[in-house]
């Protein structure tokens, strides 16, 4: 199913720095976890930059090596979010998932 709704510029703005205060990577991602009373996209986004920020320069790593079973949706925003993250992609790994080195 999808729900969608309309916001004003205004709105989205207010929208931005909620979800951006909130520690999330998206808009509609912290919409649904707030309209859900869910807030597990959140602490699955948290995790992902809190480990990132705690690693080595030069640590080459997965999306699963973060988060055990990660949907498919967190590695497009960690894939989306490289430069605000301090990472890049690498190559894909043996299971044709993305890898990434911490510059």
């Amino acid at each position: 199913m999808r729900v969608q709704f309309t916001v004003s510029d205004v709105e989205w703005t207010k929208l931005e720095k909620l979800a951006k205060d909130a520690g999330y990577p998206d808009v509609p991602s912290y919409c649904k976890d707030t309209v859900l009373e869910d807030r597990t996209y959140g602490k699955l986004w948290q995790t992902v930059v809190d480990k990132i920020s705690k690693m080595e320069k030069d640590n080459i790593f997965a999306l699963r090596d973060l988060v055990a079973t990660p949907p498919a949706n967190l590695g497009v925003k960690l894939y989306e979010h490289q430069k605000e993250l301090g990472i890049e992609v690498q190559k894909k790994d043996s299971l044709n998932s993305n890898t990434f080195k911490k510059i």
